[in-house]
């Protein structure tokens, strides 16, 4: 009796330890996962960090600032066709 007990015992600490080692590795799978995404979110805020630096660095120290919307033109270019072709800027079709 005392043999099938020990028997049972090392059956069962056995599958507890196969099980653990299971879940250690799922653990370790998530931890590399998240790491990875931390670098990656790491990097996107230097990214917006920058243009935002560079804005503050054009405005202090060159005097730079957005263009009034009053004086701001935008240009429409029909069918893709580059500036300058056929009827010069501006043409209508």
């Amino acid at each position: 009796m005392v043999l099938i007990g020990c028997a049972l015992s090392v059956v069962t600490s056995q599958h507890r330890a196969r099980k653990f080692f299971i879940e250690l590795q799922a653990e370790q799978e998530s931890e590399r996962k998240l790491d990875s995404e931390w670098r990656e979110l790491q990097i996107e805020a230097q990214t917006q960090g920058a243009g935002k630096r560079i804005e503050q660095k054009a405005a202090s120290e060159l005097g730079m600032g957005m263009p009034d919307p009053k004086k701001t033109v935008i240009v429409v270019l029909d069918g893709g066709a580059p500036a300058g072709a056929e009827g010069g800027v501006g043409a209508k079709n």
